[in-house]
């Protein structure tokens, strides 16, 4: 129980980590009425984890594409509880899901652009993914690795015992 505690502890910290870091950089580009045309290369935001979580909600609200990725934040919260119960398989699953949905989403921002401001006028294209990114997939990659290396474990002993 207490190795459970302190590898929850561990994913929770990346978490609580990717959302306090810049995870994704974006070019700012004014939509003319002909094209989308940057307005200056060097007009870039960072957005930070908890910044991408609120507008993410915000993104299923309005039915944007990317927005799909933030589904990976309560399958991660699934994946923990279920870590924490023992269910190791569901854990398993769930951190694999968590992973895949917040990647395959997020990716989808190359090529959905997503407004930046309320008057239509400038959108936000995705240009890198940065470290918050990377630590916010950790979360759940961690709790299914060690998922996995308690379920084998506990069917090695079980498998023992027969």
């Amino acid at each position: 129980m207490k190795y459970k505690i302190v590898f929850l502890g561990l994913s929770l910290f990346l978490y609580s980590i990717a959302l306090a870091l810049p995870c994704l950089l974006f070019n700012v580009v004014t939509i003319d009425a002909a094209t989308v045309s940057p307005s200056d290369p060097n007009d870039i935001y960072a957005m930070k984890g908890i910044e991408l979580t609120f507008f993410g909600i915000i993104g299923l609200l309005f039915l944007q594409i990317p927005a799909i990725g933030w589904f990976a934040n309560p399958i991660y919260w699934l994946c923990c509880i279920t870590f924490m119960l023992q269910h190791y398989r569901v854990s398993i699953i769930a951190g694999i899901a968590a992973i895949l949905i917040g990647f395959g989403g997020t990716f989808s921002a190359f090529w959905f652009n997503l407004p930046a401001d309320s008057g239509g006028v400038s959108e936000l294209v995705l240009k890198q993914f940065l470290l918050g990114f990377w630590l916010w997939l950790a979360a759940p990659g961690l709790i299914a690795l060690i998922s996995i290396a308690f379920l084998y474990k506990s069917v090695s002993i079980k498998s023992q015992l027969d």
